[in-house]
């Protein structure tokens, strides 16, 4: 039987590097999910009613890689990792959701050992043989990426950037001690330490006819319309709509903040 646990207004629901043995169902209430870092906390991002927290670090048993911190009273529905499995075997739209996001996680893997290997992470095929410069998708639309921070545009130039292939991946340039990527974005751009920007942080694709960011495993996570993706919530993917769209990439206050409008 599950149980149901409330948290004031300013209480952890759990902390980061701590490990993870309950899974939380938000019943009621919003919940800010943390970064935390040697400069201090970067909201990443907010959780809210009919959203899980916690469901990767219990069942890959292993600690929380952000910290929940209630914005308001919350209400949870507080699961253990065999109840939440148990859930899973019942509710195929549940399991559907996970099995996504661990397949996803374990091509990112895949990719680190496979040279240029590109994969779609929502393409409902499961193909995880598309190649960045060989076998891109011809879009349906016309889409812009540009800059909305001043710090940015001085690093991309005022100008919007068509996209005219995708996948289209951006990322930040590597250091030299970090060799090349195998997943080479196709928009390189500057960071300095404390980074904001990953590697490979999100990726313009294309599926059945929808337009979709998906955020590729990135550290700080991405925001696409208000809406938080990530290995830190419960979606990598979040769909474009036509006209203006707002992509932030780091977690708030970062500068890596882009307007993408597809027409």
């Amino acid at each position: 039987m599950t149980a149901r646990r409330e948290f004031r207004k300013g209480e952890l629901l759990f902390q980061q590097d701590r490990t993870g043995d309950r899974v939380l169902r938000i019943v009621g209430g919003e919940v800010e999910v943390l970064r935390e870092t040697a400069s201090g906390s970067i909201l990443l991002g907010y959780a809210r009613a009919g959203e899980w927290l916690g469901e990767m670090a219990a069942i890959e048993n292993r600690s929380h890689s952000a910290t929940a911190r209630a914005v308001t009273d919350v209400v949870v529905e507080a699961l253990t990792t065999e109840q939440f499995l148990d859930l899973i075997s019942r509710d195929p739209t549940t399991a559907r959701d996970v099995i996504l996001r661990l397949s996803r996680r374990l091509r990112h893997i895949d990719d680190k050992f496979a040279a240029g290997a590109l994969a779609f992470p929502d393409d409902p095929r499961g193909n995880s043989d598309a190649h960045p410069a060989t076998n891109r998708a011809e879009q349906t639309s016309a889409i812009l990426l540009e800059a909305k921070t001043d710090v940015l545009r001085a690093r991309l130039g005022a100008p919007a950037i068509p996209i005219d292939k995708l996948p289209f991946v951006v990322g930040r340039i590597h250091l030299e001690a970090e060799g090349v990527s195998p997943m080479a974005p196709d928009l390189l751009i500057e960071d300095n330490p404390p980074f904001r920007l990953s590697r490979q942080h999100f990726m313009i694709s294309q599926s059945n006819g929808e337009l979709m960011i998906s955020d590729l495993g990135s550290t700080l996570g991405t925001m696409v319309n208000g809406q938080a993706i990530g290995h830190h919530f419960t979606r990598d993917t979040a769909p474009l709509i036509r006209g203006n769209n707002d992509v932030l990439a780091g977690g708030h206050g970062s500068l890596f903040d882009f307007a993408l409008s597809i027409a």
